[in-house]
């Protein structure tokens, strides 16, 4: 089981990859979307913590959810006559794939051809005894060190305003 940070660092990972293997920069835009994506599939705690429903790793976890979410971010960066919205809406589906891709080799594994009630995981069905509270502190433990590595390389940069 992997939380945001776990999610957002994976795509900025492979991000980083994907800029130094095709030599090409995403932009600050695309990075926002892609990061964006990373962690878009669990909106569905949204949905769980409010209505109280088991949907967690469902619809949102699935290949249908991300090529709706490309259509639908398609036509919409073209409706505003967005230059970049091809850019932008690869970037938010590859963000999709990439948390999909994580929660997969997790232990729960997800509902990849959603609405088939079949969930695949690489380890299908052997189950490890590990409390979320340690996979809880294991991402934020991996959060903070991204971001002192952020800090570290001034590509995360706090501004302090001067009081007048």
């Amino acid at each position: 089981m992997t939380f945001a940070f776990g999610h957002l660092i994976f795509a900025w990972i492979l991000g980083n990859v994907y800029e130094i293997s095709s030599k090409k920069k995403i932009s600050h835009y695309g990075w926002l979307f892609l990061l964006i994506g990373g962690v878009l599939p669990d909106i569905d705690y949204l949905f769980e913590w409010t209505f109280f429903s088991g949907i967690h790793r469902t619809f949102t976890h699935s290949l249908f959810f991300a090529l709706i979410v490309l259509g639908v971010s398609l036509i919409t960066f073209k409706l505003m006559d967005e230059n970049n919205s091809k850019e932008y809406s690869y970037l938010l589906f590859v963000g999709i794939l990439i948390h999909l891709i994580v929660d997969f080799v997790s232990v729960q594994g997800i509902m990849f051809f959603w609405p088939a009630q079949i969930y695949l995981t690489p380890l299908m069905g052997r189950m490890i005894n590990i409390s979320s509270y340690k996979l809880a502190v294991l991402d934020m433990g991996l959060g903070t060190i991204w971001l002192f590595y952020l800090l570290f390389k001034r590509r995360l940069v706090f501004k302090v305003a001067k009081h007048l």
